[in-house]
């Protein structure tokens, strides 16, 4: 009978842990995706994305997307909260689409940052990270049978 009270309570804890979980990917991929300075192109619209993947191993994993139909040069830049660069890069793809695999990112916010050389438009995306977990507890009086 205890061992099934004990299972029953890792599973409940398991459950509560995998929704706290999720709960706090949505809340990054939310941020990720709509936090930002979009200058954009000459015309207004926005030409840059970055979407929060997911994680694995504990290493997040964000998708830049960028339009780019002159073929001007740019750079991607990505920083963490205290200004320290993690990646820099220069491209002329017209169509930008490369994922990040951040390894070995502690802190709790980045910043992506794609500048087209020929205009100087700047586009840059904060991601705010934050963990929470919720316990839950419970107790029952059991019947005595």
């Amino acid at each position: 009978m205890k061992m099934q009270t004990i299972n029953v309570n890792t599973k409940r804890f398991l459950n509560i842990f995998f929704v706290s979980a999720v709960l706090s990917i949505t809340s990054l991929a939310t941020r990720a995706n709509s936090v930002g300075d979009r200058t954009g192109d000459d015309n207004g619209d926005k030409t840059a994305a970055v979407k929060y993947i997911g994680s694995l191993d504990g290493q997040r994993m964000f998708n830049v997307l960028y339009t780019n139909n002159s073929g001007a040069r740019f750079s991607v830049k990505v920083q963490d909260g205290e200004g320290n660069l993690i990646f820099k890069g220069s491209f002329t793809d017209k169509k930008f689409d490369k994922k990040f695999k951040l390894e070995g990112t502690d802190t709790d916010k980045l910043v992506f940052t794609i500048t087209n050389s020929s205009d100087n438009s700047t586009q840059a995306f904060e991601v705010n990270a934050s963990t929470r977990l919720v316990e839950y507890i419970e107790v029952k009086e059991l019947d005595k049978n």
